[in-house]
C-alpha cells in the first residue's frame, strides 16, 4: 500500500505511532507522534493504520510519498543553497549560556523500570546544534542518529525497554554548537553516559523541569565551565590551600566511619567487567559468591542493616538469594527494600549482633 501524508501509521520496531507529515527522501519521511514530536523515520519501518480520511471529503487528494521532480526550468537554474537546518530564530534571553541535556522520559513514573522509557536530546539554549548519538560497542561506536537541533528544541532519540535496563551500552555524544555570526570558533564536544540500573530504582534520581510533564533523568552534555577551572586544580593546590588554613596536626588519629547500613549492587555489570561468555548459571554463581562475601563481611562489622540490590529481571537471582537467607542465614530477618528508593529490585537484610 502507498504511504501518503497524513496516514497514520504504527512504528514497526518501536512502540507508537503518528501521522505522516512531511517527505524527507524517497526512503524517509517525518512523523509527528502523540507527543507532539516529529521523527524522521523509514518508510519500510512503517505500517499503514488508516489513510486521512479529511483528504477523501474534502475532494483532495492526500499526496503521495514520493520525491518530487524538478521541472525543466528548475534543473536549468542553479538553486540557492537551502538551510533548513540552520535557523537563528526561537531565540529566548534567559538562555544565553549554553547547555545540552540527555533526558531520559519513564512512560511509568510512578515505578520507571516496569516500562518503556524514552530518550531525548534537549538543546535548551540559543545555539544551532549539529550532533551525532552513538552506542559504544566492544569493537567500536555504532551511530543510532545523526542530525541538527534548532535553538531551544529537542528531538526523541530511541527506547529503554524494561529488559535492556540490566546491560545498558555507554551512551556517546558528538556536538558542536554555533549561531550564525561569531567572534571566534567554538570546538566541538562530546561527552560519554554510563548509566547504573540502580539509578532507575530510586525515585530520586528522576526531577521535575520546565521541559517535560513528567519527572525526567537528567545529563548534562557540555562541562560546567566553573567546573572545568575547579578541575584544574591538582590536588597538591588544594593541599597547598588547606596547609596554610590550618597546619598539620602530629599524630592525628585517623577514624574510619562505621556505617549501620550498606547497599550492595549485584548487577553483573557492576561485578564484572566482561561477562559476555558465561552462561546465566555462571553469572548467578557470581552474583551468590558476592552475597555470601559481603554477608560475612556484615555480620563481623558494625553494619546493622545490608541492602542488595539485585533488580527486578524474570526472578532468578532475588529466589536464590532469599532461599540462601532463609536457610544458611535463618537468624537474620529479611524483606522488602524501601520501594520509594528501590522498586521491587532490592532486599534489605537486618544484621542481628
Amino acid at each position: 500500500m502507498e504511504l501518503r501524508i497524513g496516514d497514520k501509521v504504527r512504528f514497526l520496531n518501536d512502540v507508537g505511532g503518528g501521522r505522516i507529515t512531511s517527505v524527507i527522501n524517497k526512503e524517509m519521511v517525518n512523523v509527528e507522534t502523540d507527543n507532539g514530536f516529529e521523527v524522521p523515520t523509514r518508510i519500510n519501518n512503517l505500517i499503514v493504520i488508516s489513510t486521512h480520511d479529511d483528504y477523501e471529503k474534502s475532494g483532495k487528494r492526500p499526496t503521495p510519498v514520493a520525491a518530487p521532480k524538478p521541472t525543466a526550468a528548475q534543473e536549468k537554474k542553479p538553486l540557492k543553497p537551502e538551510e533548513p537546518w540552520f535557523s537563528d530564530k526561537n531565540q529566548n534571553p534567559a538562555k544565553e549560556e549554553l547547555q545540552v541535556l540527555f533526558a531520559l522520559v519513564p512512560e511509568v513514573p510512578g515505578n520507571p523500570p516496569t516500562g518503556n522509557i524514552s530518550m531525548y536530546l534537549i538543546n535548551n539554549c540559543n545555539d544551532t546544534l549539529l550532533y551525532r548519538f552513538a552506542q559504544k560497542t566492544k569493537y567500536n561506536y555504532e551511530t543510532v542518529v545523526a542530525g541538527s537541533m534548532s535553538p531551544n528544541t529537542k528531538v526523541y532519540l530511541g527506547l529503554i525497554k524494561p529488559e535492556m535496563i540490566a546491560d545498558l551500552p555507554v551512551y556517546c555524544f558528538q556536538l558542536l554548537n554555533f549561531r550564525k555570526r561569531t567572534k571566534q570558533l567554538d570546538p566541538f564536544f562530546q561527552k560519554e553516559v554510563t548509566i547504573s540500573a540502580v539509578r532507575f530504582y530510586k525515585q530520586n534520581a528522576f526531577v521535575t523541569t520546565k521541559l517535560f510533564k513528567e519527572p525526567v533523568m537528567l545529563f548534562q552534555l557540555n562541562e560546567n565551565l566553573l567546573k572545568v577551572e575547579m578541575e584544574k586544580l591538582s590536588k597538591q593546590d588544594f593541599q597547598k590551600a588547606a596547609d596554610l588554613k590550618e597546619p598539620k596536626k602530629k599524630d592525628q588519629e585517623i577514624v574510619l566511619p562505621n556505617s549501620e547500613m550498606v547497599e550492595i549492587d549485584l548487577h553483573i555489570h557492576e561485578l564484572l567487567d566482561n561477562f559476555t561468555n558465561l552462561s546465566n548459571a555462571e553469572m548467578v554463581k557470581v552474583q551468590m559468591d558476592k552475597f555470601h562475601e559481603e554477608m560475612a563481611k556484615a555480620i563481623k562489622s558494625d553494619v546493622k542493616k545490608i541492602v542488595f540490590i539485585h533488580g527486578v529481571g524474570n526472578g532468578t537471582l532475588k529466589n536464590e538469594l532469599r532461599r540462601e537467607l532463609q536457610h544458611k542465614y535463618a537468624k537474620y530477618n529479611f524483606q522488602d527494600a524501601s520501594f520509594r528508593e528501590y522498586g521491587y529490585g532490592a532486599t534489605m537484610v537486618m544484621i542481628r549482633k
